[in-house]
C-alpha cells in the first residue's frame, strides 16, 4: 500500500488550505480598514489641534452626535487631552500632544504597510494553491 494521497485526498487538503487562507486574508483587510480609520481619525485630530491654534476664529461647529452640530467658542488649545488606552486620558501641552498623535500616525501607518505585505504573501499562496487545484480537477476531469 503506497503513503501517497490520492489526488481526492490532496484536493481536499487544498480546499481547506484555501478556505484558511480566505479566512486569514479577509481578517487581514477588515484590520487594515479598522486601521486606516484610526489613522483618518489621528491625522483630523493633529489638523484640528493645529489649525485651531494657528487662527484666531469666533466660532467653532462642535459635533454632538446623529449629524447635529453646536456652535461653540473655539477650545483652547494649550492643553490637550489625549486617551492612551483602557480608558486612561493624559493632559499634554499642545506640542507633546502633537508629537504624540504624529508618533501614533507613524505606527498605525508601518502596522498597515506590514498587513498588507501580509495580505499580498497570502494572495500569492492563495493564487497559487488555487492555481494546484484546478489543475488537480483538470487532470482528473481527463482521467
Amino acid at each position: 500500500m503506497s503513503n501517497q494521497p490520492t489526488a481526492e485526498e490532496t484536493a481536499n487538503a487544498l480546499v481547506v488550505e484555501i478556505r484558511v487562507l480566505e479566512s486569514t486574508y479577509n481578517e487581514l483587510t477588515s484590520r487594515q480598514n479598522l486601521l486606516e480609520r484610526a489613522l483618518l481619525e489621528s491625522r483630523a485630530a493633529l489638523e484640528s489641534i493645529k489649525g485651531l491654534a494657528a487662527q484666531a476664529t469666533s466660532e467653532v461647529l462642535t459635533q454632538i452626535g446623529g449629524g447635529a452640530m453646536l456652535r461653540s467658542k473655539p477650545p483652547s488649545t494649550d492643553q490637550v487631552l489625549l486617551s492612551i488606552g483602557s480608558n486612561v486620558v493624559v493632559e499634554k501641552p499642545k506640542d507633546e500632544a502633537v508629537a504624540m498623535l504624529e508618533e501614533r500616525s507613524r505606527d498605525i501607518e508601518k502596522t498597515i504597510v506590514s498587513i498588507i505585505g501580509q495580505r499580498n504573501e497570502i494572495a500569492q499562496r492563495l493564487n497559487s494553491d488555487r492555481d494546484v487545484l484546478n489543475n488537480l480537477m483538470a487532470q482528473s476531469q481527463q482521467a
